[in-house]
């Protein structure tokens, strides 16, 4: 069952990383990477060593998901000077999507409530006109676009996004230690105000405090809780482990393996 579960979650791994550092390990156990994409990578690597990177990872068989940038970027933001250059670091990210050919590619809406609470409904406006055009360019591809929840403290401003957008080439990715160390809503009424809209997690843990991106079991998710709402409700997301350091991916693959709803979830694909 350990190997079962290798096969069908994603690995996060920046670009970087994967390149100079992980890609043997990948190969060697099969891992599916989500491939982090920032605005460093973007100015560093050229489109013949993404394509390279890609067409080995095709060869092998594994699948790929990617994670857009999202330091700095304000997607709905009101400096349009700013708002310009977010868009063209948005663009950037998704003109490798023909390079990946991924599953998917999760971004962070930019949205803080401390920071737009009185400007809603314009930031909503704004995020809207950013985020149209890229999900247009994803008719005939294999992609779709999933938007995480990060400093959301309710699920209600993701809730209005994509309702707005209204296509099903949008999903929710959940992300289990956000919502943990940021939400004030429970996991349960996330799942049940979004989870028409989810195809994609985060799995990742921590105490509430902060977002450490430990390893499954390591703090206080109850994931228990959110494996028993997907095995209920087909069909099963794309599922991203986001622990921070490699023993911690390692410990997650174990609490996975020891959890049997999850072992039900991957045994039903």
């Amino acid at each position: 069952m350990f190997e079962d579960i290798i096969r069908r979650v994603q690995v996060c791994i920046p670009f970087r990383l994967l390149k100079e550092s992980y890609l043997p390990l990948v190969l060697k156990n099969r891992l599916n990477p989500e491939i982090g994409i920032d605005g460093e990578v973007l100015d560093t690597y050229s489109g013949k060593e993404f394509a390279k990177i890609s067409a080995i990872l095709h060869q092998e068989g594994v699948s790929i998901t990617l994670h857009g940038p999202f330091y700095d970027l304000v997607p709905g933001g009101m400096d349009k000077k700013i708002l310009q250059a977010s868009r063209d670091r948005l663009k950037e990210a998704f003109d490798l999507i023909p390079i990946f050919e991924p599953m998917s590619i999760v971004c962070h809406t930019g949205y803080d409530r401390k920071r737009y609470y009185e400007a809603q409904d314009t930031w909503l406006e704004t995020a809207l006109e950013t985020w149209a055009p890229l999900v247009k360019g994803l008719q005939g591809t294999a992609t779709t676009l999933m938007l995480e929840n990060v400093y959301e403290r309710t699920p209600g401003m993701l809730l209005r996004l994509l309702n707005g957008l209204n296509t099903e080439k949008v999903g929710f990715c959940f992300d289990t230690g956000h919502m943990s160390a940021f939400s004030e809503t429970n996991m349960r009424d996330w799942l049940r105000i979004l989870g028409p809209f989810l195809k994609q997690l985060h799995l990742h843990d921590n105490d509430g405090r902060w977002d450490d991106h430990r390893a499954i079991g390591q703090g206080r998710v109850d994931f228990e809780i959110l494996f028993k709402y997907v095995e209920e409700n087909p069909p099963r997301p794309i599922i991203t482990l986001e622990a921070h350091k490699e023993a911690w991916i390692w410990q997650s693959f174990e609490a996975l393996s020891r959890s049997e709803r999850f072992c039900r979830i991957v045994s039903n694909d």
